[in-house]
């Protein structure tokens, strides 16, 4: 018979080898995968290049980004507190409401009360992206806000409102971008630009889309820098449906350049147009 001595010793002994096992027995088996790392959010890099321009205005910016492509750039951007930031005080402008729906019905009424050919070719653009007739509205995607973000990088959006385009080309597993910034609202379309976006399309790349931005401009007064007439003090902006200019600009370029679609964003949101959707559009006559 084991003594009371020997008896405690075997029952430490046991506890010991008990505890030695247990991280192995209840744990993750030994040969488990490891989770994999967190992909990199997105990013635009650095620009590859600086398109020289004939007489620039004052600001005007042409960049180029080369970027890889992948699935993130085509999905709404992880939680960004600079987006988070330009919507609550967007919101606060607006009492609330930032919904890409509720600006275009604000922007429609707008121009219907306006009356003019132009004004009426315009709400019925927006009327048409509001029924579904052309276009459709979502969440801005990363590459669309890291663009935004660039151009607000330069001037703060709501202090100094401003527009930037750019054409969105796909191929070699690339992503490339030509970014043109501007000080205004409104900018100009450059031929050094288009004839490296052709350059780009005869080498096999696809134009996507051309993507600008439709800014929020509020404080707004006759003859100030946002273009304002006595009509427009009220047009808040920041609505996605693109202008009957916008259109001709859009049918011009597809004429030139196998333009496959063209996005209109406020930093927030999204329209995103076919080709074919330029013909149902308004354009400027």
């Amino acid at each position: 018979m084991l003594d009371m001595q020997q008896l405690n010793r075997r029952r430490a002994l046991g506890l010991i080898t008990t505890a030695l096992l247990a991280p192995a027995c209840g744990g993750a088996p030994a040969d488990s995968a490891a989770s994999p790392p967190p992909r990199p959010s997105p990013s635009l890099g650095k620009a590859s290049e600086v398109i020289s321009v004939n007489e620039p205005r004052p600001g005007e910016l042409h960049l180029v980004f080369d970027i890889k492509d992948t699935p993130e750039l085509h999905t709404p951007l992880p939680d960004d507190d600079r987006i988070a930031s330009y919507r609550s005080r967007i919101a606060a402008r607006l009492h609330g409401d930032v919904s890409p729906r509720e600006l275009l019905r604000r922007q429609r009424a707008v121009m219907e009360s306006i009356g003019s050919e132009r004004a009426r070719g315009d709400a019925e653009n927006a009327a048409m992206l509001l029924e579904g007739r052309a276009g459709t509205l979502g969440p801005a995607t990363a590459l669309e806000s890291l663009l935004f973000l660039e151009q607000a990088g330069r001037w703060p959006m709501i202090e100094h409102p401003s527009e930037f385009g750019a054409f969105i080309l796909r191929g070699k597993e690339r992503i490339r971008v030509y970014f043109s910034s501007f000080e205004s609202v409104g900018g100009k379309i450059r031929g050094e630009v288009n004839e490296r976006v052709l350059a780009d399309e005869k080498a096999g790349f696809e134009v996507l889309a051309h993507l600008h931005n439709h800014t929020f401009m509020f404080d707004r007064v006759p003859g100030d820098r946002m273009w304002t007439t006595p009509e427009t003090v009220n047009d808040v902006g920041g609505a996605l449906a693109p202008s009957t200019t916008d259109v001709q600009f859009y049918r011009s370029i597809r004429e030139m350049i196998g333009l496959q679609g063209a996005w209109v964003t406020n930093g927030l949101d999204t329209a995103r147009f076919a080709a074919s959707d330029f013909d149902r559009l308004n354009a400027a006559g």
